[in-house]
C-alpha cells in the first residue's frame, strides 16, 4: 500500500505538542523514518514521492521538530525538488508544499549539525521559498488562497519575516476576516499557531515543565441539520473522448437542510432513476473525489475532478466541509492542472 507519511508526521508533531516523552514517540518516529524511505521509492518510477512533496516535507519537518536525525539524502531530495520548482507535482497545492518544505529547511538550519555542511544550500532555499510565497500573493491579500495562507504565514513567522514585509500584515488581516471558512480540523490546526504568532517549529521548544494531563478527548460537533430539505442540481462535465456524453449527469438531488456536498453525492448515488456513481480517497484534509461516473482522475495525466458552484466559482472547501445552498448548482468538471 501507499506510505502514510503525512499521517505519521502529524502524529509525531501532535505527540511533541502534547508533551509526550520521547519514548512514547519513538515507535511513531521509527515508522515515519521507514515511510520516508518507502515514499521515495515511488520517485524512481513517478518522478516524485509516492504520496507528494507536501507529505514528504511534512515528514522531514516532524523528524526535525522531534530532534531526530534526518538522512542527509532526504534533505538533498527536498533541496533539489525546491530548486527545480517541483513542489506542485504529485498532487496538492504548490503554496502549501513550498511552505511546509520551507519550514523543514528553517528547522534544519536552526538545528545545526549534522547538516552543517548544507547550511549555505538551506539558507538559499529558505530565501527562494520566501520569494516564491510572496509572489503567490493575490489581490485579496491571501498567499495562494485562504487555506494555504496559514502555512505560508507559519513559514514567515518561523523565519522572522513578518515585521519586514508589509504584505504579510495584509495577509494576516485577510485571514482574520475569513475565520468562518475554517471548519476542517486540518485547516484549523494550521491556522491556530498563526493566530498566536507561532509556527510548527515552536513545538520543538515547548516547555513541558508543570504540564498536567489536561488533555481530554473531544467529539467533533456535527453542524445541526435544519428542518426541511434543500434541492441541489448536480452537473457532471467530462470530455467526450473519456465519456460517451459531454454532460453524463444533470439532475436535481434533495437532501436535508445543512447537508454537506458529500451527502449530496451519496444521495445522488442512491437515486434509482438516475445512475450517479463516485469514489473518494482519504487525504489529510478529508475525502476527495477520485472517480465520477466511472471516470478516474489520473495523476499521471494531470487531471482531476474540479468542483464548482455554477457558473464558475471553484470551491476551496472539501466535499465533506462544503454545505450547498438551496437551489445551488454544483458542477463536477474533469479538468487539467
Amino acid at each position: 500500500g501507499r506510505p502514510n507519511t503525512g499521517l505519521l508526521a502529524l502524529h509525531a508533531l501532535a505527540l511533541r505538542a502534547a508533551c509526550q516523552p520521547l519514548g512514547a514517540a519513538l515507535p511513531v518516529l521509527q515508522r515515519l523514518k521507514f515511510a520516508l524511505d518507502k515514499d521515495w521509492r515511488g520517485s524512481r518510477r513517478h518522478g516524485h514521492p509516492l504520496t507528494n512533496y507536501y507529505q514528504y516535507g511534512l515528514g522531514a519537518l516532524a523528524m526535525c521538530v522531534q530532534g531526530r536525525p534526518l538522512k542527509e539524502e532526504v534533505t538533498h531530495r527536498l533541496l533539489e525538488a525546491q530548486r527545480r520548482g517541483r513542489m506542485g507535482t504529485g498532487g496538492g497545492s504548490a503554496v502549501d508544499t513550498e511552505a511546509v518544505v520551507g519550514l523543514a529547511f528553517a528547522c534544519l538550519l536552526r538545528a545545526g549539525p549534522p547538516h552543517g555542511s548544507l547550511a549555505p544550500e538551506l539558507r538559499a532555499a529558505v530565501r527562494a521559498v520566501h520569494a516564491k510565497l510572496l509572489r503567490a500573493r493575490n489581490p485579496d491579500g491571501f498567499l495562494g488562497n485562504v487555506f494555504s495562507t496559514p502555512l505560508a504565514m507559519q513559514f514567515f513567522i518561523a523565519t522572522n519575516a513578518c515585521s519586514s514585509e508589509p504584505a504579510l500584515s495584509e495577509a494576516g488581516s485577510s485571514l482574520l476576516s475569513s475565520l468562518d471558512n475554517f471548519t476542517n480540523p486540518m485547516a484549523l490546526s494550521q491556522l491556530l499557531p498563526v493566530l498566536y504568532g507561532r509556527s510548527y517549529l515552536d513545538v520543538a521548544s515547548i516547555s513541558c515543565e508543570g504540564e498536567d494531563d489536561t488533555l481530554r478527548p473531544i467529539h467533533p460537533s456535527v453542524p445541526p441539520v435544519g428542518p426541511g430539505s434543500i434541492t441541489v442540481r448536480l452537473l457532471v462535465e467530462c470530455p467526450k473522448k473519456l465519456c460517451r456524453h459531454h454532460v453524463p449527469y444533470n439532475h436535481s438531488v434533495s437532501v436535508p437542510t445543512g447537508s454537506s456536498l458529500l451527502a449530496v453525492l451519496e444521495a445522488a448515488s442512491k437515486q434509482q432513476s438516475h445512475a450517479f456513481t463516485f469514489k473518494t480517497q482519504d487525504s489529510l484534509h478529508g475525502p476527495f473525489l477520485t472517480v465520477v461516473m466511472k471516470v478516474e482522475a489520473k495523476l499521471r495525466d494531470r487531471r482531476y475532478w474540479q468542483i464548482l458552484s455554477a457558473p464558475d466559482t471553484s470551491l476551496q472547501m472539501g466535499i465533506a466541509d462544503y454545505r450547498p445552498r438551496d437551489g445551488e448548482t454544483i458542477i463536477l468538471r474533469l479538468s487539467k492542472w
